[in-house]
Parts: structure tokens; C-alpha cells; sequence
């Protein structure tokens, strides 16, 4: 259990978490556009921190990552979306629906990267298959 990513995935967590409770509070005070607004100035934060600290890194021998312009793009949307959610349901129910999306991911590898799943992992992603149909209303 001492190994590095799996430290890192668990402060990440807890960090999707409060993000997810200071994003209702913020829903609970004010409109979707300046909630966005704000969680905008604190990503640039953390960004710009990043890119400054690693800009030796970043732009040696640089070139355009599609793929990762797309997850940004798509990340970014995801939110705005999450945002709206948040105004105006529980976000007992957003949160959970919303951490769903790995079900998905799973099939695109299985789909586009040719990879395989073993019967835990089939079970793991049929459970949270189940969860989401729970709370859905």
C-alpha cells in the first residue's frame, strides 16, 4: 500500500471531494456562471504555480498533445455541467452520479485500447453500474 500512486490517487480524492462540497456551497450562494468563474481562477492558480515550477520540463522540445487538449476540453465542459447540477440537486446524488463516469471509461479501453478485465474488475464496474441505476431517479 506504500506505493507512490496509490498515496497520490488518495490525496486526489480527497481533494475531488471538497471540491465537490466548497462547489455546493458556492451553488447554494450564487449562479452557476460566477461558481464556474471562481473554480476557473483556482485551476488557473494551480496551472500557472505548475507550468512555472515546470517550465523547464513543459517546453523543451515542445509540440501539441491532442489527446490531451481533448481531455481538458472535455474535463472543462464536464464541469460546467457538474456546476448546474449542483444548483439544483443534492449533492449527495450529483457527487455519486457524477464519480460514475469510470464505468464509462472502462468500456472505451475495452473498445479502443484493447483492454481486458478480469472477472474482479468486471464485478467492480458492474457494481457501480448498479449504484448509479440506485440513485438515479
Amino acid at each position: 500500500m506504500g506505493e507512490r500512486w496509490f498515496i497520490m490517487i488518495l490525496l486526489a480524492i480527497v481533494c475531488f471531494a471538497f471540491g465537490s462540497f466548497f462547489g455546493k456551497l458556492a451553488s447554494l450562494k450564487d449562479i452557476p456562471f460566477r461558481v464556474y468563474f471562481f473554480e476557473a481562477v483556482g485551476t488557473l492558480t494551480v496551472f500557472t504555480t505548475f507550468v512555472l515550477y515546470n517550465r523547464g520540463t513543459i517546453f523543451n522540445n515542445f509540440s501539441i498533445n491532442f489527446p490531451a487538449l481533448l481531455m481538458g476540453l472535455s474535463w472543462g465542459i464536464g464541469t460546467v455541467l457538474f456546476i448546474f447540477a449542483l444548483k439544483y440537486a443534492k449533492l449527495s446524488i450529483v457527487a455519486p452520479l457524477s464519480a460514475a463516469y469510470p464505468a464509462l471509461t472502462v468500456v472505451l479501453a475495452l473498445l479502443f485500447l484493447g483492454e481486458k478485465l478480469d472477472i474482479k474488475e468486471m464485478a467492480g464496474i458492474g457494481f457501480a453500474i448498479v449504484s448509479v441505476a440506485l440513485l438515479a431517479k
